[in-house]
């Protein structure tokens, strides 16, 4: 989406351009979740590593944010929200995640405060990848 067109960072250089593309495309996601059929005592598992509060995150940190998106933010709830804060001795800038470690802490505290707003939030700690999937699950059975 926005390097094939030249554009080193599309979100920075049209914030709203560029989360009009993200918001359509997890509704989207969104909606094919909840065809999902359920066939189990516990339900299926859906995981969504971003969502739609991120996209409203992210433009209320850029102060541009959509009241309208916000509000239908409702309309799609989830049922557990977990959060992984950024880590500072594992942090890299890369070509995917372009801002500092603060600017990233900054956006973390946006995120969690966009979907503190629609449910109550998990906290992960920081441990191995393989710790980290035991205990999301865990938290999922558990409910």
């Amino acid at each position: 989406m926005g390097k094939a067109e030249g554009k080193d960072n599309f979100f920075a250089e049209d914030p709203l351009a560029f989360s009009q593309l993200i918001w359509s495309d997890r509704k989207e996601q969104f909606r094919l979740a909840e065809n999902i059929i359920v066939d189990n005592d516990k339900g299926q598992l859906i995981f969504y590593d971003r969502g739609l509060a991120d996209v409203t995150a992210y433009l209320r940190h850029t102060k541009a944010p959509q009241k309208n998106w916000e509000k239908e933010l409702e309309k799609h709830p989830y049922d557990l929200v977990f959060s992984i804060a950024p880590v500072a001795e594992i942090y890299q800038k890369d070509e995917s995640r372009m801002e500092s470690f603060d600017e990233a802490i900054s956006l973390h505290q946006a995120v969690k405060e966009s979907y503190q707003a629609l449910s109550s939030i998990i906290e992960v700690p920081f441990l191995s990848p393989e710790q980290r999937m035991a205990y999301i699950l865990k938290k999922c059975y558990d409910i």
